[in-house]
């Protein structure tokens, strides 16, 4: 059977493919015909499921792989390569369709257009359109389509209040509904999905504070929801950028840009998403220099800005190079901006912007260690410090500033200590490398066989205190797999010693060890078996 979490899914790609696929076409009919034919031959088998994408592979004369996308069904393929839709997509839908048991209705629905929507019930479905009464032939339009979306939105999420656990669940029924009525243009189509899924952040966050929800209650129930709705903007963004906008895009633009303003003041719960959210929208989409320096006096004319509106103004003064004006608002805040200054440093590094990062990073470095001081969270300090790291490196590398790099390592410790590790051991420093150890309290049991040669090669004297300390750490062990340990390292100390002409250097500290040791008879013996103290007669 089916997994519970892909009926509606399916259920919403069988109403997709009844209003797709033409009833009154021969054509169509011979292939839903042939689809039907090697799916009841049982020639559809490796059906995997990935999301909402299920692929399966249809032997024919030559076995294929089909893929459905669910969610949107033109965007599925097969290896066919035939034009539109073909047999072996069928196939693996009547597949998926038969593991509810569904597949006589679903025909008997396509092949008799019904005036009413009693048989899609029985799929478990109703069609999106008499729920949005939207025409595939109307004129885009701004109002309608916000209607639209309100009317879905508050038509389902109003009966959650007291429910915040079903807020997830409803939200994706109610996606697929606002999916449904998308223009059959391609701009257009990706415009909607961008104003829809702006309009649904901003419901979500205008009911997460009527309800009147916690920070546990938001992370708990919903909060992925703004991050998913953020990536499915950024991807949209992305394909849009592939086109030339129609100057018809404009009105719709400006109405969408104003929708953005206020998304950073609703909910200070969910600040960073919201942040993240107006940064993406006017990097990707509201690009030209007026709308930007309007936007920017718009928020500077404000007396009493919020922390959002604050980083607002940095964005816009980045966009439009006013670098001085964003550092100078950047050094007014405290801490808490560190985590913002990513994605200013990752938007001019992939410009490779290296002058104008001068300014940026090292105002991001000197607040690092502080803002990691500011989070208990080990895991999140990780994260974070991988991510800077890695921002910062590009621009390191091309500016040759590997000191900077450095004190970018050393002011993330110890969340940074296997890179710097690296790059120490790289750069030859082996000095440092070994003071690294000490300072993290790694000894010489962390090290591997190739780094010891190495470091007798380089420096004798690097490994005494590493060898002191093990001996010691072993020693406290107390039991005789750790006194072994022990004695083999303090034979190989006494050949480093040895090698340096010091050897009465050698013979004190196994001295001062022996004596603080006296009432460790198995350590003592343990020496005795390996010469270190010679018996007496």
């Amino acid at each position: 059977m089916l997994q519970e979490k892909y009926l509606e899914p399916l259920n919403f790609c069988a109403e997709n493919l009844m209003n797709l696929l033409d009833a009154n076409d021969p054509r169509m009919k011979n292939i839903v015909e042939k689809g039907l034919l090697l799916y009841r031959q049982s020639f559809v088998y490796q059906v995997k499921f990935s999301n909402e994408i299920v692929s399966g592979m249809i032997q024919d004369v030559m076995p294929v792989k089909a893929t459905l996308d669910l969610d949107y069904i033109q965007y599925s393929s097969c290896t066919c390569h035939a034009e539109g839709f073909c047999r072996h997509q069928l196939a693996l839908f009547f597949y998926l369709l038969a593991q509810v048991g569904k597949v006589s209705t679903w025909l008997e629905a396509w092949r008799k257009p019904i005036k009413n929507t009693e048989l899609l019930k029985n799929l478990g479905i109703m069609r999106a359109s008499d729920l949005l009464k939207e025409s595939e032939d109307k004129e885009p339009n701004y109002e309608d389509w916000m209607e639209t979306f309100d009317k879905s939105f508050h038509s389902l999420m109003p009966t959650n209040e007291n429910k915040p656990y079903m807020i997830a669940e409803t939200y994706y029924i109610y996606m697929r509904k606002i999916k449904a009525a998308t223009p059959l243009q391609t701009e257009w189509k990706l415009l909607y999905l961008v104003i829809a899924q702006v309009f649904t952040f901003k419901q979500l966050l205008t009911l997460s504070k009527n309800l009147d929800h916690n920070t546990q209650t938001i992370n708990r129930y919903y909060r992925h929801l703004f991050q998913d709705l953020m990536n499915s903007i950024e991807d949209n963004l992305y394909k849009l950028s592939n086109f030339t906008l129609p100057f018809a895009f404009d009105d719709f633009l400006i109405r969408l840009k104003e929708d953005v303003q206020s998304i950073l003041t609703i909910q200070p719960l969910v600040t960073f998403e919201c942040i993240q959210l107006y940064r993406l929208m006017w990097t990707d989409l509201f690009s030209t220099k007026n709308w930007r320096q309007d936007e920017l006096s718009t928020l500077l004319a404000n007396n009493n800005p919020t922390f959002s509106e604050k980083v607002a103004i940095i964005h816009l003064d980045v966009l439009l190079q006013k670098d001085q004006d964003a550092l100078h608002v950047i050094q007014s805040l405290d801490s808490e901006v560190t985590a913002y200054l990513l994605y200013w440093i990752d938007y001019l590094s992939s410009r490779k912007a290296w002058k104008r990062m001068d300014l940026y990073v090292p105002a991001f470095i000197q607040e690092l260690k502080k803002y990691l001081c500011t989070d208990e969270d080990d895991e999140y300090c990780y994260e974070f410090t991988s991510m800077a790291l890695r921002a910062i490196l590009p621009y390191c590398l091309a500016m040759n500033k590997e000191d900077l790099l450095e004190k970018a390592y050393i002011h993330t410790l110890p969340y940074s200590f296997r890179k710097y590790e690296d790059f120490l051991y790289e750069k030859k420093q082996f000095d440092k490398w070994i003071d690294l150890f000490t300072m993290m309290g790694y000894g010489l049991d962390n090290l591997h066989k190739e780094q010891i040669k190495l470091l007798q090669d380089y420096d004798y004297s690097l490994l005494l205190s590493l060898y002191h300390r093990s001996i010691q750490e072993h020693i406290e062990g107390k039991n005789r797999e750790h006194y072994r340990i022990a004695v083999r390292q303090l034979k190989k100390l006494r050949t480093l010693y040895k090698k340096m002409k010091k050897q009465g250097e050698f013979e004190q500290f196994l001295l001062v060890i022996l004596e603080r040791t006296k009432r460790l008879r198995a350590f003592h013996e343990e020496c005795r078996k390996g010469k270190l103290i010679h018996v007496e007669n």
